[in-house]
């Protein structure tokens, strides 16, 4: 075992002086400074870990390792391991086999945590033939503690030999792709707090994890021992929020409370890792337009494709890293569908207004939501489940009809291949009919009366207005009061997206309210006419497109300013397909169908990119899309997902 400074006195590595010396020192220059462990970093059998200063329990003295000849501990704090045993008879066999299931189970626990073995029995006064582990040199001790002797679940720990208390391991892992904003730690009262360990040699955010050895799920926790990244654009107790911009981090204190989305997940049990990038207040962005903070890499191909915005830390995470099993991110416009297809992951917008979203930084309330990115489809249905209130249950049956936009009908290369196969594929299972579905032709015969019968006409620039004026009145103006306030005047950077979409906002009239009142008629002509609910099946259809056309997009290749319509950086007009859900309320989700290769010109290799589609149903219908889109996977229709280079999983090019 290794620590990386001195063992109790904190995280921060300086140079040993002498106890006499420090003490005057103290005595004469900082009666009164205030100190405050952080922590310290330890590496056990080559692996780091950040071993946080409270303590979770005390074993009682009867049950610590006696002290080395002399009485002289080489290190105060010693790995150790809790198994819970519930029979009576022990054996060498029996331990290597707990032993085995804790290596496959857990990526904290790992061998060196066996030099003190406990082994936790029922009952009082445990009184049991231990196992014979004389031969391995793993363990130096084996010793039977009671059930009541210390309340903690079983795995690894560090014990301290001097006060008996025990202290949870979090492992260390370099957060190699860009993902995340900050590593942030749980602490006392339902705070966070950052993470004080870093890797050495590492150039990348360090983020802590504890022993998933730790968790079960129960019908009350159900997402117990998940970790789950945040977005940061929601508040965390105790951690600043950054919005994707140094100064609005910089300007505002730490949050004092937990936003809604994420403490209703943290009370199901998930474990809170990081803060993960986002594009500078949710702004559409091109990685290269990211100037104030680096945008995150996306894993898939050749490591060089564009990662998606704005929910681009959770989508490039999702790909990355088997370490992390949950990404909160929101969706406005295509926030968390975007970066899902670009990083081959799930990702869903739910249903409008189903959680809410105080202490969150908007970027336009008529439209912003919060949902997921994640690999497991099953642990997907848990979360929303979670999340999200007055879901439709009651539906008997799926839909009856797909409808269609825009996609091929046959086979002509190798993403339509994989298109009209899934269709076809997904038809059977479920018995539907597919057809060909325009929405701008349907609304120009049943378009509602006083309004245009050009759809684009009537709500073209809605999505605009209602994102940039809201964002001006409710993010900008605070904003830059606040950072005038304090520099005498002056006003922070922007990212380009960003100012564009404020600038050209900031040259229209007030229309918030006549964009308000197109997007409800838009609104209810989609729920009643377009795609309406249904008894039986809770959507009337589903309706599948695909708005990425799974070409190469090189991050490093310059094709403009930020993202835009009409040569004005981050200002998005027209009503496209991926702006229906947004407008309509309902949930839109995307699910990797397959990979198509191509020949990258990054490593001069052929690589493989993830070919999406997107599957919208009525108001209400998530959880009927998710037991769908399970059954699915199930069946191999739509294939697993992992980490790397590929669906099947693989290297990360860096």
């Amino acid at each position: 075992m290794r620590f990386s400074s001195p063992p109790n006195l904190g995280s921060v590595s300086r140079p040993l002086v002498p106890v006499q010396a420090v003490v005057t020192l103290l005595l004469i220059q900082c009666a009164s400074a205030k100190m405050a462990p952080l922590g310290q970093t330890v590496e056990i059998n080559d692996v780091a870990y950040h071993i946080h200063p409270d303590a979770i329990g005390r074993l009682e003295s009867c049950y610590r390792p006696k002290p080395s000849s002399g009485g002289v501990l080489p290190y105060d704090l010693l790995p150790i391991t809790i198994f819970d045993v519930g029979q009576s008879q022990y054996n060498e066999s029996s331990l290597k086999q707990w032993i085995a299931s804790y290596l496959a189970k857990d990526d904290v626990f790992n061998e060196g945590f066996l030099q003190g073995t406990y082994l936790r029995v029922p009952g009082p006064k445990p009184n049991i033939a231990l196992p014979d582990a004389s031969g391995d040199s793993r363990i130096s001790f084996i010793r039977p503690i009671e059930a009541g002797a210390i309340d903690c679940p079983a795995g690894p720990y560090m014990l301290s030999q001097s006060t008996g208390e025990l202290f949870m391991p979090y492992r260390l892992y370099s957060d190699t792709q860009g993902s995340f904003h900050q590593g942030v730690i749980a602490a006392k009262g339902g705070r966070f707090e950052p993470l004080s360990s870093s890797l050495a040699g590492s150039s990348s955010v360090t983020i802590g994890v504890p022993s998933r050895l730790y968790y079960k799920p129960t019908a009350q926790k159900p997402l117990s021992g998940v970790r789950l990244g945040v977005k940061d654009l929601y508040d965390l107790e105790g951690i600043k929020t950054g919005a994707g911009s140094r100064a609005y981090y910089n300007i505002y204190p730490e949050a004092n409370v937990t936003a809604v989305p994420v403490q209703r997940l943290i009370d199901a049990g998930a474990i809170v890792i990081g803060k993960m990038k986002t594009t500078q207040f949710a702004a559409p962005e091109f990685a290269r337009d990211a100037i104030d903070y680096q945008a995150p890499f996306n894993p898939r191909g050749d490591g060089y494709q564009e990662v998606g915005s704005s929910s681009s830390g959770p989508g490039s995470g999702m790909g990355s890293y088997e370490w992390l099993d949950l990404a909160l991110g929101s969706d406005t416009g295509g926030s968390i569908r975007v970066p899902a297809e670009d990083n081959g992951v799930f990702g869903n917008r739910p249903s409008h207004n189903k959680v809410a979203l105080t202490n969150t930084v908007p970027l336009g309330p008529q439209f912003d939501t919060a949902g997921f990115l994640v690999r497991d489809a099953k642990l997907w249905k848990t979360a929303c489940e979670v999340l999200y209130s007055d879901l439709t249950t009651n539906y008997t049956k799926y839909p009856s009809k797909i409808l269609t936009y825009d996609l091929p009908s046959t086979a002509t290369d190798n993403v339509s291949n994989l298109v009209v196969s899934f269709i076809d594929k997904l038809s059977k299972h479920i018995s539907a009919t597919s057809s060909a579905y325009n929405y701008t032709s349907h609304w120009s015969q049943t378009h509602p009366a006083g309004t245009p019968s050009d759809v684009q006409e009537f709500v073209g620039n809605t999505w605009a207005i209602l994102t940039a004026q809201e964002q001006i009145k409710l993010v900008k103006e605070p904003f830059f009061k606040a950072y005038a306030a304090k520099y005498n005047g002056r006003q922070p950077f922007v990212n380009p997206s960003t100012n564009g979409s404020w600038s050209w906002a900031g040259s229209q009239s007030n229309q918030v309210d006549v964009a308000v009142a197109n997007k409800t008629v838009f609104m209810d002509w989609w729920n009643q006419v377009a795609m309406p609910p249904n008894r039986d099946s809770c959507s009337d259809s589903l309706f599948l497109y695909m708005f990425n056309n799974a070409q190469p997009a090189y991050r490093n290749t310059y094709t403009g300013a930020a993202i835009g319509t009409q040569g004005l950086a981050g200002v998005l007009l027209g009503l496209n397909t991926g702006f229906i859900s947004p407008m309509a309320g309902n949930p839109d989700f995307v699910v990797p169908i397959g990979e198509v290769r191509y020949k990258s010109t990054v490593t001069a290799h052929e690589e493989k990119l993830p070919v999406s589609i997107r599957i919208m149903a009525a108001r209400g219908c998530d959880l009927m899309l998710l037991d769908l889109i399970n059954e699915l996977v199930g069946a191999g229709i739509i294939p697993k997902v992992n980490t790397g280079d590929s669906l099947d999983g693989g290297p990360i090019y860096i």
